[in-house]
């Protein structure tokens, strides 16, 4: 098999193994840790030395990752960042009812998630679980948990009882996306006691948790050539597994390079583990302290820095291409993607679209072009806001995707190879 396919397959296997973005600071750690990264903790003192890479993991949901190499008051940082939380439910504090003789679950939204297609499918539970501990210096422990078979389902209402259910697709989460966990025919709730023995603690010993359900039926490839991915999370998962190989991969690099993969970024990045906090500018402060800059010497590497935001892009969708700008149709398969918004919904200037576009045709990566219909303002990404709190030039990119947030994403299978290429060599200083 040729690299694209290889990395394609890498990518679905992350993918299914990262339900939750607990799950996936997991993934990412692992490939950090065979790329020989040392772990470093936000509330210890640091030692770092010029070419290790280095990583540290917040609150079980954000991961940095950063080397040091040549001179960044001269230089600047390379910077990528990406997030890995996607549109999707999350379970409620009070678990479970049972009505009808059955337990059924509530549900919170989380993002933007189109609701249709969560009904009639087999549903898996992810996240963590905090239970007491004794020996520990907080009195409790976490631990992530990943029920890795079809546990739950949303059951759909026929045609013949609702009958406009097609014209009329507008549903209560409240009340009608209730997934089935268990008959009752006692009317007790199970539910948080088989949490409990997933994990082997005693139902009395939970004191908090973060659960999803997640599309139990894993990623796969395909098209009659297998040239597209099905799978879920590919927004923005797919960004991070990008970000993370190419750090991973430029152990030459004679520049500075920084990653970071946060959560929060679907419900507007305000907390301490999504864009809007403090992690960047910390690891630029304490990079910058270990290296004996002064305050000037700590600005003047950012203003020589750059940073990529990567989030995946809307294709082209054939069946609504009016609603898209008719001059730059993005394919599946057609390689990364710069997008544009004079709004600043994305953070790309004209110096960073010629730096992105110097860079792609210099490597020979491909790439494809994006700006929304001028009739449509278009999503946001992390981009606008780490330029804005750093001062320094930012280009947004992703790579091309359609049914972005539904349950299921379709994007092209040589797509992640190109982007995760892309960043290797952005990180190596090309």
């Amino acid at each position: 098999m040729n690299n694209v396919r290889d990395y394609a397959e890498k990518l679905l296997t992350y993918i299914n193994n990262a339900p939750t973005p607990f799950q996936s600071v997991d993934e990412l750690e692992k490939m950090l840790v065979s790329a020989g990264a040392t772990e470093l903790h936000e509330n210890a003192e640091w030692n770092i030395e010029r070419g290790r890479l280095y990583y540290m993991k917040k609150a079980g949901t954000q991961i940095s990752a950063f080397r040091i190499c040549g001179e960044p008051k001269e230089q600047g940082f390379r910077i990528g960042a990406a997030h890995h939380d996607t549109p999707a439910f999350r379970i409620k504090t009070v678990p479970s009812s049972v009505e009808s003789g059955y337990e059924c679950l509530f549900l919170e939204g989380y993002g933007g998630l189109i609701l249709h297609g969560w009904f009639d499918r087999p549903l898996s539970v992810a996240g963590r679980v905090y239970v007491k501990d004794s020996e520990s210096p907080e009195g409790f422990r976490a631990v992530n948990v990943n029920i890795k078979k079809p546990l739950l389902v949303i059951p759909g209402i026929a045609p013949h009882i609702k009958k406009d259910v097609n014209e009329n697709a507008k549903y209560s989460i409240q009340n009608e996306m209730r997934p089935f966990f268990a008959s009752s025919a006692d009317g007790k709730e199970t539910f948080t006691k088989y949490i409990a023995d997933e994990i082997g603690a005693d139902q009395a010993d939970i004191l908090s948790y973060e659960l999803a359900p997640y599309d139990a039926e894993p990623g796969c490839f395909v098209g009659a050539n297998e040239e597209f991915i099905s799978t879920p999370r590919l927004d923005d998962c797919a960004m991070a597994h990008a970000l993370i190989t190419g750090m991973c991969d430029s152990n030459d690099s004679d520049i500075s390079s920084i990653a970071v993969a946060y959560d929060h970024e679907e419900i507007g990045s305000g907390s301490d583990r999504g864009a809007r906090c403090n992690t960047l500018t910390q690891l630029v402060d304490r990079i910058c302290e270990k290296l004996g800059y002064s305050a000037e010497d700590k600005y003047r590497a950012l203003a020589a820095s750059i940073l990529f935001s990567a989030d995946m892009a809307h294709a082209t969708h054939p069946a609504y291409k009016n609603m898209q700008d008719p001059e730059l149709e993005v394919k599946l398969g057609g390689g990364p993607v710069l997008k544009i918004s004079q709004s600043q919904n994305y953070s790309t200037s004209a110096r960073g679209s010629a730096f992105f576009r110097a860079l792609c045709e210099k490597e020979n990566i491909p790439y494809q072009m994006f700006n929304n219909n001028s009739d449509s303002r278009g999503g946001g990404t992390i981009g606008p806001i780490i330029s804005a709190n750093c001062g320094i030039c930012s280009v947004d990119i992703g790579n091309p995707t359609l049914a972005m947030h539904s349950i299921r994403e379709l994007g092209g299978t040589d797509d992640g190879y190109y982007m995760a290429k892309l960043f290797e060599v952005f990180f190596l200083g090309k």
